[in-house]
């Protein structure tokens, strides 16, 4: 409780007196330095080795962080009101979707968004602020998707729920045309699983999809896993073990609605936009995926924001977080 207090008060130390106080004290890698208001932020957090975590715990920790979440807030508020309502969808009506109208909408787009938390973590709760957030910058209504987590609905049960929700809002009168689908790391995993997967079947696809540092590949084996494998919120360690729960069986590793890069360009993928952070572990695999997607012929921008860490765009009261994150909105909007 102290903590959180501490961590509420520090949002209010202007970002110049941290710059200030720590001009001799740099985080320095690949040329790039670590934002010092990030970095100080994140040097308070509870230090947590979630690959530590048994399975008969996880569900405890889910409840945990949940708890932790209302109590302290990261993301900016709306400055309007975002209309939320709740839905049930599935064939025994078991998975929830909530909707996102904003004040203003100016687009007959709609997206449907996957929350990170490495198909473990994580909530349509946990995402709900930096949701509400996206729809009124983007002016666009969109569909949060509370998917089944892992260990006990294992790969590829999220991406039959993700399909079933684009079903359903197609059913709901959204062409697929008019659907574009965004998530961050885990959740961007899901939405690209689920353009590939139309891709592999030869299917219309959705618009676009926005992918906010996924998750690629099982392999954990880029520079940036070892360049960033502690100390920036997502450790090597816990991605390793992320991807040994969502796994279901040894064959998943040859699909490439599991493993992203093997994709082998079979049909265009719509087109794309990947946000990549530099002081993340999942960096590389990121950018790896982009020139995959670019040598496949899909349409692909890469957004880089060399001073970011993983999980940024959930914490827009950081202040280059914020920056960062209204910057990738205005090229998000600009697809739609």
């Amino acid at each position: 409780m102290l903590r959180n207090f501490f961590i509420n008060l520090f949002f209010l130390i202007p970002v110049w007196l941290i710059n200030l106080l720590s001009v001799f004290n740099k985080d320095v890698k690949r040329k790039f330095i670590f934002d010092k208001q990030s970095r100080l932020f994140l040097s308070l957090m509870p230090k947590f080795d979630i690959h530590e975590v048994s399975d008969e715990d996880i569900s405890e920790i889910r409840s945990l962080i949940d708890k932790k979440r209302k109590t302290l807030r990261l993301s900016k508020r709306t400055k309007k009101k975002v209309e939320r309502t709740d839905y049930f969808i599935g064939t025994n009506k078991e998975i929830k979707i909530r909707e996102y109208i904003p004040y203003q909408t100016d687009n007959k787009k709609v997206i449907l968004f996957f929350h990170g938390g490495g198909y473990v973590l994580n909530s349509i709760e946990s995402h709900d602020p930096s949701v509400a957030y996206f729809s009124e910058k983007l002016r666009t209504k969109i569909y949060s998707l509370d998917y089944s987590l892992s260990p006990e609905n294992k790969f590829p049960c999220a991406l039959k729920e993700a399909i079933s929700a684009i079903e359903w809002l197609i059913q709901s009168g959204n062409k697929i045309s008019n659907i574009s689908l965004c998530g961050d790391s885990a959740g961007a995993h899901l939405a690209a699983s689920v353009t590939h997967h139309f891709a592999n079947e030869n299917k219309e696809n959705v618009h676009s999809q926005f992918l906010i540092y996924p998750m690629c590949d099982p392999s954990c084996s880029y520079d940036s896993h070892e360049l960033f494998k502690d100390g920036y919120l997502l450790t090597k360690k816990a991605m390793r073990w992320f991807w040994n729960k969502f796994e279901s069986s040894a064959e998943n590793q040859s699909l490439n609605t599991f493993n992203l890069m093997l994709y082998k360009g079979e049909a265009i993928i719509p087109k794309t936009i990947i946000v990549t952070a530099g002081f993340d572990p999942l960096s590389d695999e990121a950018e790896g995926y982009a020139f995959l997607l670019h040598e496949s012929g899909t349409s692909v921008k890469q957004l880089h924001y060399p001073s970011m860490f993983h999980g940024f765009a959930s914490m827009t009261r950081l202040k280059a977080a914020r920056k960062a994150v209204n910057d990738f909105l205005s090229e998000y909007k600009e697809i739609l």
